[in-house]
């Protein structure tokens, strides 16, 4: 009995000890670029996730791109703006191991001139009135957000983009976006593979997917001022709309 006691702890000090070892990166992840994409590669001591989160911010890497399980990983960025310094950090869906910037090849799109302040304060007028139009009411955010346990998340990452003060106020933004997409013929794409409706406002640069019922999925400002062009779907109008905004 007390040799099966003794086998007992070693085995388990043995598990322990396996499942305990953390993924660590070998050396320095290694960036190959050209004008408007990106190939980053890293290598682990352990198979592992592929994930990698890029931005214009280091402070804010608000996209992300991933691979398939190894210990050698790899991730090519598409679509990227010539002359720009991306960062971003590599690593697993659990772990970050590394952080790093690359500047693409070519040459910056050229700066054009600021709007003047007075430009901006009406800009700023006519965008505070399309956010939220007064004659709506939004439902309770279980009728209008797709995952409820991910609205939390999703308010973490992206709330502040709107001023938005809660997760239900997040929430009921993001539907009262739709409802003046819908109004406004604001761009939007369906992707016929699983219904998903995406939306794109060129003024705010406000986007949003939402499922095939019409509940939300996500509602963010994306960095790249090529996100909309690369997303799935065909062109469609308000009128082609199926599900109800009600």
């Amino acid at each position: 009995m007390r040799a099966f006691v003794h086998w007992t702890v070693c085995f388990l000090a043995l598990l322990n000890g396996v499942f305990s070892h953390a993924v660590e990166i070998i050396g320095e992840p290694h960036v190959r670029t050209d004008a408007s994409s990106a190939t980053i590669t890293w290598k682990t001591d352990v198979e592992c996730g592929t994930r990698l989160q890029y931005g214009l911010n280091a402070a804010q890497l608000s996209q992300k791109a991933e691979g398939e399980v190894g210990s050698t990983h790899a991730v090519t960025l598409q679509g990227l703006v010539p002359g720009t310094t991306y960062h971003f950090s590599v690593g697993s869906a659990r772990v970050r191991l590394a952080t790093g910037s690359f500047t693409t090849g070519g040459a910056a799109p050229a700066a054009t001139p600021g709007p003047s302040i007075m430009r901006r304060v009406l800009e700023a007028i006519t965008q505070e009135k399309k956010a939220a139009p007064a004659t709506l009411t939004p439902p309770p955010t279980r009728l209008t957000w797709g995952h409820l346990d991910s609205l939390q998340d999703h308010f973490d990452r992206h709330g502040r983009d709107f001023r938005a003060k809660s997760p239900d106020d997040y929430a009921a933004q993001a539907w009262l976006f739709l409802q003046r997409a819908r109004t406004e013929n604001l761009p939007m794409k369906r992707d016929d593979t699983d219904g998903t409706l995406r939306v794109f406002d060129p003024q705010t640069s406000a986007f949003a997917a939402y499922n095939a019922g019409g509940k939300t999925k996500t509602y963010f400002k994306p960095e790249s001022p090529t996100y909309w062009q690369r997303q799935p779907g065909r062109a469609v109008k308000a009128a082609d709309l199926r599900f109800s905004f009600r």
